[in-house]
């Protein structure tokens, strides 16, 4: 099926058009996490050793020895997914630019413009929200009502975008642009499920992922994230004021007023929530030297 040209006409079959990339994300995001659950299973407990917090006790004792290959192969998958959704935002917002220059500078265009590189974005990340919420299902520290709701949310916006073309320019940036900061999560939480030896290698590379995590953070999903959202609801409240959303998508204009605005509300909220305790245990790190807690981070 050949891809839309672009334009404010939407095709309504974003999602049937990539189903074949999203069945294969979905098919290589599992293959890759329980390949590694198996390979990387240490029952002489002589490598890749665990947090003793990760590890299970009977009364009160560890055992021993202890593996969580469960954590090492999610945060091996899910990197794979980050990176790719974090780098294809950063490179169509500020390398290409197409997002800026193929898309009309309207409400309209950055509503319901259609940009090849929002639409692979939007099938990536409902592959792989749809693959976390799943899989976060069988890791107990991921299996949080937290966890799930974004991971829920995050799928269902990313649906609507990629089903009935709309967003494409907002999308760049909320499903794309966001998850730069996750990629140096990826590699901190590695390291708190598996503490690096001082003065290792990986020890280095987890100290320089702490403050660009830090500083990424804040920028892409707390300080920006409200300016972009004023933009948002600029543009929704215009489209369905003068009538043109209800020209160009015809009957779906309850997915710009109680889908997306609401959702960008709740998880714009969920990130001020998150900033909040990142900074409370960043001070841990600078005052008690301890290896910084994002288990409540945005993954």
């Amino acid at each position: 099926m050949e891809s839309p040209q672009p334009g404010l006409d939407s095709p309504y079959n974003g999602v049937r058009r990539m189903r074949t990339p999203i069945a294969g994300g979905l098919i290589f995001l599992t293959s890759t996490y329980f390949a590694a659950v198996r390979l990387l299973r240490d029952d002489s407990g002589t490598y890749l050793k665990p947090a003793d917090e990760f590890c299970e006790k009977s009364d009160g004792q560890l055992h021993e020895p202890c593996s969580r290959p469960d954590l090492a192969a999610f945060q091996i998958s899910s990197g794979f997914a980050i990176f790719y959704v974090g780098w294809m935002g950063f490179k169509t917002w500020y390398i290409s630019r197409n997002v800026h220059r193929n898309l009309p500078n309207t409400p309209e265009g950055r509503l319901f413009g259609w940009l090849h590189e929002s639409e692979q974005i939007a099938a990536a990340n409902l592959t792989f929200q749809a693959w976390d919420f799943m899989i976060s299902l069988l890791i107990p520290e991921h299996c949080s009502a937290v966890f799930l709701t974004h991971h829920l949310m995050a799928a269902v916006v990313s649906w609507f975008s990629l089903h009935y073309q709309v967003l494409h320019y907002y999308g760049q940036y909320f499903l794309g642009l966001t998850e730069v900061s996750s990629i140096f999560l990826v590699v901190i939480d590695l390291g708190r499920y598996f503490p690096p030896e001082s003065g290792s290698l990986f020890a280095h590379v987890v100290g320089i992922c702490q403050p660009a995590f830090l500083v990424s953070f804040f920028w892409y999903r707390v300080a920006m994230w409200w300016v972009i959202s004023w933009r948002l609801w600029s543009d929704v409240l215009t489209v369905t004021g003068n009538g043109r959303a209800e020209e160009l998508r015809p009957g779906k204009t309850f997915v710009l007023k109680y889908v997306y605005l609401p959702f960008n509300i709740l998880l714009g909220l969920l990130q001020l929530h998150w900033f909040r305790f990142i900074m409370g245990e960043t001070k841990k790190v600078v005052f008690g030297h301890e290896m910084p807690d994002h288990s409540q981070g945005t993954e």
